[in-house]
Protein backbone atom coordinates (compact mmCIF):
# COMPACT_ATOMS: atom_id res chain seq x y z
CA UNK A 1 0.00 0.00 0.00
CA UNK A 2 3.16 2.49 0.85
CA UNK A 3 4.58 2.12 -2.83
CA UNK A 4 4.48 4.94 -5.24
CA UNK A 5 1.93 4.56 -8.00
CA UNK A 6 -0.86 2.35 -8.71
CA UNK A 7 -3.93 2.10 -8.31
CA UNK A 8 -7.24 2.01 -5.83
CA UNK A 9 -10.40 0.74 -6.67
CA UNK A 10 -13.28 2.68 -4.31
CA UNK A 11 -16.68 1.00 -4.19
CA UNK A 12 -20.24 2.79 -3.32
CA UNK A 13 -23.12 1.11 -2.77
CA UNK A 14 -26.95 2.00 -3.44
CA UNK A 15 -27.35 3.38 0.43
CA UNK A 16 -24.77 6.15 -1.13
CA UNK A 17 -27.01 7.36 -3.57
CA UNK A 18 -30.08 8.01 -1.83
CA UNK A 19 -30.62 11.79 -2.80
CA UNK A 20 -28.70 15.10 -3.99
CA UNK A 21 -27.24 15.13 -0.88
CA UNK A 22 -25.82 11.83 -0.91
CA UNK A 23 -24.33 12.37 -3.84
CA UNK A 24 -22.45 15.78 -2.46
CA UNK A 25 -21.04 13.55 0.68
CA UNK A 26 -19.96 11.07 -1.88
CA UNK A 27 -18.00 13.76 -3.66
CA UNK A 28 -16.43 15.09 -0.53
CA UNK A 29 -15.28 11.74 0.22
CA UNK A 30 -13.43 10.82 -3.24
CA UNK A 31 -11.77 14.38 -2.73
CA UNK A 32 -10.59 13.11 0.26
CA UNK A 33 -9.36 9.67 -0.93
CA UNK A 34 -7.63 11.89 -3.86
CA UNK A 35 -6.13 14.12 -1.48
CA UNK A 36 -4.47 11.32 0.78
CA UNK A 37 -3.63 8.86 -2.54
CA UNK A 38 -2.28 11.62 -5.19
CA UNK A 39 0.32 9.54 -6.36
CA UNK A 40 -1.71 6.70 -7.33
CA UNK A 41 -4.88 6.58 -10.06
CA UNK A 42 -8.49 6.28 -8.90
CA UNK A 43 -11.31 3.75 -10.25
CA UNK A 44 -14.58 4.05 -8.77
CA UNK A 45 -17.38 1.35 -9.02
CA UNK A 46 -20.91 2.54 -8.43
CA UNK A 47 -23.49 0.71 -8.00
CA UNK A 48 -27.24 1.74 -9.05
CA UNK A 49 -29.52 4.73 -7.32
CA UNK A 50 -30.83 3.51 -4.04
CA UNK A 51 -34.19 1.76 -5.00
CA UNK A 52 -33.81 2.03 -8.89
CA UNK A 53 -32.48 -1.68 -9.52
CA UNK A 54 -35.85 -2.88 -7.31
CA UNK A 55 -37.97 -0.84 -9.76
CA UNK A 56 -36.23 -2.40 -12.97
CA UNK A 57 -36.96 -5.60 -11.90
CA UNK A 58 -40.44 -4.60 -10.84
CA UNK A 59 -40.95 -3.77 -14.42
CA UNK A 60 -39.07 -6.73 -15.93
CA UNK A 61 -41.61 -8.84 -13.87
CA UNK A 62 -44.78 -6.73 -15.09
CA UNK A 63 -43.92 -5.63 -18.65
CA UNK A 64 -47.44 -6.40 -19.62
CA UNK A 65 -48.78 -4.27 -17.80
CA UNK A 66 -46.46 -0.89 -17.20
CA UNK A 67 -46.75 2.54 -19.54
CA UNK A 68 -43.25 2.05 -20.60
CA UNK A 69 -42.78 5.73 -21.34
CA UNK A 70 -44.09 6.85 -17.97
CA UNK A 71 -41.64 4.73 -16.52
CA UNK A 72 -38.99 5.61 -18.46
CA UNK A 73 -39.84 9.41 -18.26
CA UNK A 74 -39.86 9.09 -14.21
CA UNK A 75 -36.31 6.78 -14.50
CA UNK A 76 -35.01 10.22 -15.97
CA UNK A 77 -36.73 12.29 -14.07
CA UNK A 78 -35.53 10.77 -11.04
CA UNK A 79 -31.66 10.49 -12.60
CA UNK A 80 -32.24 14.11 -14.28
CA UNK A 81 -32.91 16.18 -10.97
CA UNK A 82 -29.63 15.36 -10.05
CA UNK A 83 -27.93 17.44 -12.69
CA UNK A 84 -30.31 20.25 -12.55
CA UNK A 85 -29.38 21.83 -9.60
CA UNK A 86 -25.88 23.35 -8.43
CA UNK A 87 -24.18 22.86 -5.02
CA UNK A 88 -25.61 26.31 -3.77
CA UNK A 89 -29.03 25.10 -4.93
CA UNK A 90 -29.59 27.26 -8.21
CA UNK A 91 -30.78 25.96 -11.92
CA UNK A 92 -28.35 24.36 -14.25
CA UNK A 93 -27.81 25.45 -18.17
CA UNK A 94 -26.80 21.64 -18.82
CA UNK A 95 -29.17 21.06 -22.31
CA UNK A 96 -26.52 18.59 -23.40
CA UNK A 97 -26.01 16.75 -20.50
CA UNK A 98 -29.41 16.50 -19.93
CA UNK A 99 -30.13 15.38 -23.55
CA UNK A 100 -27.71 12.48 -23.27
CA UNK A 101 -28.94 11.20 -20.66
CA UNK A 102 -32.34 10.75 -21.37
CA UNK A 103 -30.89 9.23 -24.67
CA UNK A 104 -29.73 6.70 -22.38
CA UNK A 105 -32.70 5.69 -20.46
CA UNK A 106 -34.92 5.51 -23.51
CA UNK A 107 -32.57 2.73 -25.36
CA UNK A 108 -34.38 0.89 -22.94
CA UNK A 109 -38.04 1.55 -24.73
CA UNK A 110 -37.38 -0.58 -28.16
CA UNK A 111 -36.03 -3.30 -25.68
CA UNK A 112 -39.45 -3.54 -23.42
CA UNK A 113 -41.67 -2.92 -27.09
CA UNK A 114 -39.64 -6.29 -28.10
CA UNK A 115 -40.41 -7.97 -25.28
CA UNK A 116 -44.60 -6.95 -25.12
CA UNK A 117 -43.92 -8.36 -28.84
CA UNK A 118 -42.73 -11.69 -27.78
CA UNK A 119 -45.05 -11.65 -24.50
CA UNK A 120 -42.07 -12.48 -22.14
CA UNK A 121 -38.96 -11.15 -21.38
CA UNK A 122 -35.85 -13.87 -22.41
CA UNK A 123 -32.77 -14.14 -20.00
CA UNK A 124 -30.38 -11.77 -21.72
CA UNK A 125 -33.15 -8.89 -21.64
CA UNK A 126 -33.66 -8.73 -18.17
CA UNK A 127 -29.45 -8.83 -17.75
CA UNK A 128 -29.64 -6.15 -20.37
CA UNK A 129 -32.59 -3.80 -18.53
CA UNK A 130 -32.09 -4.30 -15.05
CA UNK A 131 -28.18 -3.47 -15.89
CA UNK A 132 -29.29 0.14 -16.79
CA UNK A 133 -29.38 1.64 -12.87
CA UNK A 134 -25.84 1.36 -12.74
CA UNK A 135 -25.04 2.70 -16.30
CA UNK A 136 -27.16 5.66 -15.39
CA UNK A 137 -26.02 6.56 -11.91
CA UNK A 138 -22.89 6.17 -13.31
CA UNK A 139 -22.58 8.90 -16.06
CA UNK A 140 -24.41 11.19 -13.39
CA UNK A 141 -21.87 10.63 -11.19
CA UNK A 142 -19.24 10.97 -13.69
CA UNK A 143 -21.13 14.83 -15.06
CA UNK A 144 -21.33 15.74 -11.25
CA UNK A 145 -17.68 14.98 -10.61
CA UNK A 146 -16.64 17.05 -13.99
CA UNK A 147 -18.37 19.88 -12.60
CA UNK A 148 -16.29 20.22 -9.00
CA UNK A 149 -13.06 19.77 -11.70
CA UNK A 150 -12.72 16.38 -11.31
CA UNK A 151 -12.08 14.18 -14.27
CA UNK A 152 -12.46 10.88 -14.28
CA UNK A 153 -13.07 8.79 -17.51
CA UNK A 154 -16.15 6.40 -18.17
CA UNK A 155 -15.57 2.97 -18.81
CA UNK A 156 -18.32 0.63 -19.64
CA UNK A 157 -17.93 -3.23 -18.40
CA UNK A 158 -18.97 -4.32 -21.73
CA UNK A 159 -15.20 -2.91 -23.40
CA UNK A 160 -13.42 -4.87 -20.45
CA UNK A 161 -15.22 -7.40 -18.29
CA UNK A 162 -15.68 -11.29 -19.77
CA UNK A 163 -18.03 -13.55 -17.95
CA UNK A 164 -18.91 -17.16 -17.97
CA UNK A 165 -22.39 -16.28 -19.69
CA UNK A 166 -24.62 -17.30 -17.09
CA UNK A 167 -27.62 -15.02 -16.77
CA UNK A 168 -28.75 -13.43 -13.23
CA UNK A 169 -25.85 -14.95 -11.22
CA UNK A 170 -22.91 -14.88 -13.81
CA UNK A 171 -19.11 -15.64 -12.90
CA UNK A 172 -15.90 -13.06 -14.51
CA UNK A 173 -13.61 -15.25 -16.48
CA UNK A 174 -10.31 -13.34 -14.31
CA UNK A 175 -8.04 -14.26 -17.04
CA UNK A 176 -9.33 -13.21 -19.79
CA UNK A 177 -10.77 -9.66 -18.68
CA UNK A 178 -7.10 -9.60 -16.69
CA UNK A 179 -5.47 -10.04 -20.37
CA UNK A 180 -7.90 -7.42 -21.67
CA UNK A 181 -7.36 -4.94 -19.43
CA UNK A 182 -3.34 -5.48 -20.05
CA UNK A 183 -3.02 -5.05 -23.24
CA UNK A 184 -4.68 -1.50 -23.14
CA UNK A 185 -3.18 -0.65 -19.21
CA UNK A 186 -2.20 2.94 -20.63
CA UNK A 187 -6.15 3.72 -20.78
CA UNK A 188 -6.54 2.93 -17.16
CA UNK A 189 -3.24 4.53 -15.96
CA UNK A 190 -3.76 7.78 -17.78
CA UNK A 191 -7.19 8.92 -16.06
CA UNK A 192 -9.17 8.26 -13.36
CA UNK A 193 -11.93 6.43 -14.04
CA UNK A 194 -15.93 5.49 -13.09
CA UNK A 195 -16.88 1.95 -13.74
CA UNK A 196 -20.49 0.82 -13.45
CA UNK A 197 -20.71 -2.14 -12.16
CA UNK A 198 -22.69 -5.34 -11.32
CA UNK A 199 -22.53 -6.79 -14.75
CA UNK A 200 -20.08 -7.54 -17.50
CA UNK A 201 -20.63 -9.16 -20.92
CA UNK A 202 -20.07 -12.90 -22.17
CA UNK A 203 -18.08 -14.11 -24.94
CA UNK A 204 -21.31 -13.63 -27.15
CA UNK A 205 -21.59 -10.21 -25.83
CA UNK A 206 -24.83 -10.48 -23.83
CA UNK A 207 -25.11 -8.62 -20.81
CA UNK A 208 -25.04 -11.06 -17.50
CA UNK A 209 -25.48 -9.70 -14.29
CA UNK A 210 -23.47 -10.64 -11.37
CA UNK A 211 -26.18 -11.31 -8.76
CA UNK A 212 -27.40 -9.05 -6.13
CA UNK A 213 -24.34 -7.05 -4.80
CA UNK A 214 -22.85 -7.46 -7.68
CA UNK A 215 -20.88 -4.11 -7.67
CA UNK A 216 -18.59 -5.53 -4.66
CA UNK A 217 -17.25 -8.31 -7.14
CA UNK A 218 -16.90 -5.79 -9.61
CA UNK A 219 -14.61 -3.70 -7.57
CA UNK A 220 -12.26 -6.71 -6.72
CA UNK A 221 -12.18 -8.16 -10.49
CA UNK A 222 -10.92 -5.00 -11.81
CA UNK A 223 -8.09 -4.36 -8.80
CA UNK A 224 -7.18 -8.20 -9.51
CA UNK A 225 -6.62 -7.24 -13.12
CA UNK A 226 -4.57 -3.92 -12.75
CA UNK A 227 -2.94 -5.18 -9.65
CA UNK A 228 -4.25 -2.67 -7.15
CA UNK A 229 -2.81 -1.36 -4.55
CA UNK A 230 -6.09 -1.82 -1.70
CA UNK A 231 -10.24 -2.35 -2.14
CA UNK A 232 -11.91 -0.04 -0.12
CA UNK A 233 -16.00 -1.34 -0.22
CA UNK A 234 -17.88 1.78 1.68
CA UNK A 235 -20.77 0.15 3.85
CA UNK A 236 -23.78 2.02 5.28
CA UNK A 237 -22.06 -0.13 8.70
CA UNK A 238 -18.70 0.42 10.52
CA UNK A 239 -16.96 -2.54 8.50
CA UNK A 240 -17.59 -6.64 9.47
CA UNK A 241 -19.05 -7.04 12.42
CA UNK A 242 -19.25 -10.28 14.83
CA UNK A 243 -23.35 -10.52 14.05
CA UNK A 244 -25.98 -8.97 12.30
CA UNK A 245 -27.06 -5.92 14.41
CA UNK A 246 -30.83 -5.97 13.49
CA UNK A 247 -30.30 -9.67 15.57
CA UNK A 248 -27.97 -10.12 18.03
CA UNK A 249 -26.79 -7.56 20.57
CA UNK A 250 -23.76 -5.42 20.88
CA UNK A 251 -22.26 -7.09 18.11
CA UNK A 252 -18.06 -6.25 17.79
CA UNK A 253 -16.62 -5.05 14.89
CA UNK A 254 -13.63 -7.46 13.47
CA UNK A 255 -10.31 -5.24 12.74
CA UNK A 256 -9.15 -8.64 11.23
CA UNK A 257 -10.76 -10.87 8.52
CA UNK A 258 -8.58 -13.52 6.23
CA UNK A 259 -9.86 -14.22 3.02
CA UNK A 260 -10.94 -17.47 3.98
CA UNK A 261 -12.78 -16.19 6.88
CA UNK A 262 -14.69 -13.72 4.68
CA UNK A 263 -15.22 -16.46 1.71
CA UNK A 264 -17.19 -18.66 4.66
CA UNK A 265 -18.88 -15.72 6.18
CA UNK A 266 -20.28 -14.47 2.47
CA UNK A 267 -20.86 -17.94 1.01
CA UNK A 268 -23.20 -18.56 4.50
CA UNK A 269 -25.08 -15.62 4.63
CA UNK A 270 -23.24 -12.63 5.35
CA UNK A 271 -24.76 -10.55 2.74
CA UNK A 272 -22.57 -7.48 3.47
CA UNK A 273 -19.87 -8.56 0.90
CA UNK A 274 -20.61 -10.50 -2.14
CA UNK A 275 -19.34 -14.09 -2.21
CA UNK A 276 -17.37 -14.25 -5.10
CA UNK A 277 -15.79 -11.14 -4.33
CA UNK A 278 -12.62 -12.10 -2.15
CA UNK A 279 -11.15 -15.18 -4.92
CA UNK A 280 -9.64 -11.86 -7.39
CA UNK A 281 -7.84 -11.15 -4.08
CA UNK A 282 -6.36 -14.01 -2.62
CA UNK A 283 -5.09 -14.77 -5.97
CA UNK A 284 -2.81 -11.13 -5.66
CA UNK A 285 -3.15 -10.83 -1.98
CA UNK A 286 -4.39 -7.61 -2.51
CA UNK A 287 -6.26 -6.06 1.12
CA UNK A 288 -9.59 -5.08 1.18
CA UNK A 289 -11.40 -2.90 3.77
CA UNK A 290 -14.70 -2.46 4.24
CA UNK A 291 -15.32 0.86 6.02
CA UNK A 292 -18.19 2.80 6.97
CA UNK A 293 -19.33 5.52 4.79
CA UNK A 294 -20.30 8.41 7.51
CA UNK A 295 -16.60 10.12 8.95
CA UNK A 296 -13.86 10.92 7.66
CA UNK A 297 -11.89 8.29 5.30
CA UNK A 298 -9.41 6.21 7.31
CA UNK A 299 -8.62 3.01 6.86
CA UNK A 300 -7.41 2.19 10.23
CA UNK A 301 -11.32 2.52 11.35
CA UNK A 302 -12.69 0.03 9.03
CA UNK A 303 -12.08 -3.95 8.70
CA UNK A 304 -9.35 -5.15 6.55
CA UNK A 305 -9.13 -8.60 4.74
CA UNK A 306 -5.89 -10.07 3.88
CA UNK A 307 -4.08 -13.47 3.95
CA UNK A 308 -2.87 -12.78 7.56
CA UNK A 309 -4.52 -15.91 9.55
CA UNK A 310 -4.74 -13.92 12.35
CA UNK A 311 -6.32 -15.54 15.43
CA UNK A 312 -8.44 -13.81 17.88
CA UNK A 313 -8.33 -14.74 21.80
CA UNK A 314 -11.68 -16.36 21.60
CA UNK A 315 -11.13 -17.66 18.18
CA UNK A 316 -14.76 -17.34 16.57
CA UNK A 317 -14.95 -14.35 14.48
CA UNK A 318 -18.59 -14.25 13.56
CA UNK A 319 -21.39 -15.79 14.15
CA UNK A 320 -23.95 -15.63 10.34
CA UNK A 321 -26.69 -17.85 9.16
CA UNK A 322 -29.20 -17.92 5.57
CA UNK A 323 -32.68 -19.13 5.66
CA UNK A 324 -31.85 -20.00 1.81
CA UNK A 325 -31.20 -23.80 2.18
CA UNK A 326 -33.25 -26.57 1.54
CA UNK A 327 -32.22 -30.39 2.11
CA UNK A 328 -32.17 -32.98 -0.65
CA UNK A 329 -32.35 -36.12 0.84
CA UNK A 330 -31.60 -39.67 -0.78
CA UNK A 331 -32.65 -42.30 1.30
CA UNK A 332 -31.42 -46.33 0.38
CA UNK A 333 -30.15 -48.93 2.82
CA UNK A 334 -26.90 -49.31 1.28
CA UNK A 335 -26.13 -45.47 0.15
CA UNK A 336 -23.54 -45.69 2.92
CA UNK A 337 -21.53 -48.92 1.41
CA UNK A 338 -21.92 -48.86 -2.27
CA UNK A 339 -18.47 -46.55 -3.75
CA UNK A 340 -20.03 -43.79 -6.27
CA UNK A 341 -23.23 -42.93 -5.37
CA UNK A 342 -22.29 -39.55 -4.23
CA UNK A 343 -20.15 -39.08 -7.22
CA UNK A 344 -22.83 -39.94 -9.56
CA UNK A 345 -25.19 -37.49 -7.66
CA UNK A 346 -23.09 -34.66 -7.45
CA UNK A 347 -21.82 -35.64 -11.90
CA UNK A 348 -25.09 -35.06 -12.69
CA UNK A 349 -26.21 -31.68 -10.11
CA UNK A 350 -23.15 -30.21 -12.10
CA UNK A 351 -23.88 -31.09 -15.49
CA UNK A 352 -27.21 -28.80 -15.08
CA UNK A 353 -24.75 -26.08 -13.50
CA UNK A 354 -26.27 -26.51 -9.91
CA UNK A 355 -24.64 -26.01 -7.06
CA UNK A 356 -24.09 -28.23 -3.96
CA UNK A 357 -23.24 -25.94 -0.32
CA UNK A 358 -22.31 -28.90 1.37
CA UNK A 359 -22.95 -32.25 1.97
CA UNK A 360 -23.96 -35.03 4.75
CA UNK A 361 -23.93 -38.27 4.66
CA UNK A 362 -25.08 -41.54 6.94
CA UNK A 363 -25.22 -45.57 6.20
CA UNK A 364 -28.76 -44.87 4.76
CA UNK A 365 -28.83 -41.24 3.53
CA UNK A 366 -26.92 -38.65 1.95
CA UNK A 367 -28.35 -34.89 2.22
CA UNK A 368 -27.86 -32.26 -0.31
CA UNK A 369 -27.62 -28.78 0.73
CA UNK A 370 -28.38 -26.36 -1.81
CA UNK A 371 -30.28 -23.11 -2.46
CA UNK A 372 -33.86 -22.96 -2.75
CA UNK A 373 -34.03 -21.01 -5.81
CA UNK A 374 -32.21 -24.63 -7.25
CA UNK A 375 -34.39 -26.88 -5.69
CA UNK A 376 -37.06 -27.76 -8.55
CA UNK A 377 -34.21 -28.18 -10.83
CA UNK A 378 -32.48 -30.42 -7.99
CA UNK A 379 -35.56 -32.17 -7.42
CA UNK A 380 -36.17 -32.56 -11.38
CA UNK A 381 -32.13 -34.03 -11.72
CA UNK A 382 -32.62 -35.91 -9.01
CA UNK A 383 -35.48 -37.87 -10.39
CA UNK A 384 -33.67 -39.07 -13.80
CA UNK A 385 -31.48 -40.90 -12.09
CA UNK A 386 -31.51 -44.57 -12.27
CA UNK A 387 -29.59 -45.99 -9.10
CA UNK A 388 -30.71 -48.82 -7.84
CA UNK A 389 -29.51 -48.10 -4.72
CA UNK A 390 -31.82 -44.79 -4.23
CA UNK A 391 -35.05 -45.99 -2.95
CA UNK A 392 -36.74 -42.67 -1.91
CA UNK A 393 -35.66 -39.26 -2.70
CA UNK A 394 -37.62 -36.06 -0.35
CA UNK A 395 -36.56 -32.71 0.51
CA UNK A 396 -37.59 -29.91 3.47
CA UNK A 397 -37.29 -26.24 3.11
CA UNK A 398 -37.87 -25.75 6.77
CA UNK A 399 -34.70 -25.34 7.75
CA UNK A 400 -31.73 -22.49 7.85
CA UNK A 401 -28.54 -22.73 8.13
CA UNK A 402 -25.78 -21.04 10.80
CA UNK A 403 -22.21 -20.42 10.48
CA UNK A 404 -19.98 -20.10 13.25
CA UNK A 405 -16.04 -18.45 11.68
CA UNK A 406 -13.01 -17.84 12.85
CA UNK A 407 -9.18 -19.49 12.79
CA UNK A 408 -8.36 -22.43 15.63
CA UNK A 409 -12.17 -23.10 16.53
CA UNK A 410 -11.81 -26.61 15.43
CA UNK A 411 -8.77 -27.30 17.82
CA UNK A 412 -9.80 -25.19 20.40
CA UNK A 413 -11.27 -26.89 23.50
CA UNK A 414 -14.23 -25.75 24.52
CA UNK A 415 -15.80 -24.00 21.42
CA UNK A 416 -17.91 -26.44 20.02
CA UNK A 417 -20.04 -27.14 23.85
CA UNK A 418 -20.18 -23.48 24.35
CA UNK A 419 -22.27 -23.26 20.67
CA UNK A 420 -24.03 -26.14 21.47
CA UNK A 421 -24.91 -26.02 25.05
CA UNK A 422 -25.82 -22.21 24.26
CA UNK A 423 -28.41 -24.49 21.45
CA UNK A 424 -29.73 -26.90 24.34
CA UNK A 425 -30.38 -24.26 27.24
CA UNK A 426 -32.56 -22.47 24.25
CA UNK A 427 -34.41 -25.66 23.89
CA UNK A 428 -32.99 -25.45 20.04
CA UNK A 429 -32.39 -28.63 18.66
CA UNK A 430 -30.23 -29.18 15.91
CA UNK A 431 -30.74 -31.65 12.53
CA UNK A 432 -27.26 -31.64 11.11
CA UNK A 433 -23.77 -30.54 11.90
CA UNK A 434 -20.69 -29.66 9.62
CA UNK A 435 -17.39 -29.41 10.87
CA UNK A 436 -13.53 -30.14 9.39
CA UNK A 437 -14.31 -29.22 6.04
CA UNK A 438 -12.96 -25.93 6.40
CA UNK A 439 -9.92 -24.78 9.14
CA UNK A 440 -11.79 -21.77 9.77
CA UNK A 441 -15.74 -23.11 10.23
CA UNK A 442 -18.49 -25.23 11.29
CA UNK A 443 -22.08 -25.35 10.30
CA UNK A 444 -25.14 -26.77 11.79
CA UNK A 445 -29.06 -26.83 10.47
CA UNK A 446 -31.78 -25.42 12.90
CA UNK A 447 -35.77 -24.93 11.99
CA UNK A 448 -35.74 -21.77 9.82
CA UNK A 449 -38.41 -20.26 12.72
CA UNK A 450 -35.86 -20.86 15.15
CA UNK A 451 -32.67 -19.29 13.23
CA UNK A 452 -32.61 -16.09 14.80
CA UNK A 453 -32.97 -17.03 18.33
CA UNK A 454 -30.00 -19.44 17.56
CA UNK A 455 -28.03 -16.85 16.19
CA UNK A 456 -28.70 -15.06 19.24
CA UNK A 457 -27.77 -17.57 21.93
CA UNK A 458 -25.06 -18.70 20.22
CA UNK A 459 -23.81 -15.22 19.62
CA UNK A 460 -23.96 -13.85 22.98
CA UNK A 461 -22.48 -17.36 24.41
CA UNK A 462 -19.77 -16.19 22.49
CA UNK A 463 -19.28 -12.38 22.80
CA UNK A 464 -21.35 -11.63 25.61
CA UNK A 465 -19.14 -11.26 28.07
CA UNK A 466 -17.78 -8.06 26.34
Amino acid sequence: MSKIGGFVVVKFGGSNFKNSQSYSEVIAKIREILELEKEKTLVLIVSAAYGITDRLVNAVNNFQNIDVRNFLRELYDLHASLLEVTNDGNSYEITEELKELENRVFELERIFDAVKLLHKVPNFAKDLIISYGERLNAYVLQKLLQREGLNFELKMPEEWIITDGKFGNASVLLEPTKHLIEKRLNDWKNNHSIVPGFYGVSKDGDVTLLGRGGSDYTATVLAYALDANYVVLFKDVNGFLSGDPKIVENPILLEKLSYDELEELSYFGAKIVHSNAVEPLKNRSIPLYVCSFSGNFNLSKCTVVSNEKHRSERCVKSVSFTDDVAVVQFFGANLGRVPGVLGEISKSMAQFGLNIKFVITSQTAINLIVSKKDLPEVMRVAETLRLREIEKISYRTDKALVAVVGYGLLDTHGIAAKVFGALSKGEINVDMISAGASEVSMYFLVDAQNVKDAVRMVHNELFGED
